[in-house]
């Protein structure tokens, strides 16, 4: 006698199955599309989060450059300085603020700045600096 082999019945589990996949596929595919949407969302926020903190900070270094004769140096370089805040390395800004600070010819800066002649002093820490920020800038308008 030959053995009893079942015929494949299954036709109707495998349709079940299929819808089964296709509910499990599509609720995967939703939570990835609510995934990637929260994370644009989230994106965009800490991207204007950042902007708005940089540049409140870059306007407290405007602050602090109006103070030192480096705010009257660049406008000898021919500088503006908005320009120079926003296109500038914080740390190369607060060197050339660093440099003006402790800078111990102070007299002699200003008797220059005052003729307007301040890019030529010769001993300025800034000079070389400033010169080429204003090569790169142009002229402030």
């Amino acid at each position: 006698m030959r053995d009893f082999v079942p015929l494949p019945i299954p036709i109707l589990e495998s349709r079940y199955r299929s819808v089964e996949m296709n509910y499990f596929s599509t609720a995967i595919a939703g939570l990835f599309v609510i995934l990637t949407a929260a994370f644009a969302v989230y994106l965009a926020v800490a991207i204007t989060h950042n902007l708005k903190v940089g540049m409140h900070y870059r306007q407290g270094i405007v602050r602090q450059l109006s103070k030192l004769r480096l705010a009257r140096m660049l406008g000898i370089h021919g500088i503006d300085q908005d320009a120079y805040v926003h296109t500038q390395p914080v740390l190369e800004i607060r060197d050339q603020m660093k440099h003006c600070s402790e800078c111990t010819g102070t007299e002699q800066c200003d008797k220059l700045l005052d003729e307007g002649i301040g890019d030529k002093s010769g001993f300025c820490a800034n000079d070389e600096a400033l010169s080429k920020v204003s090569k790169k800038l142009g002229p402030a308008s």
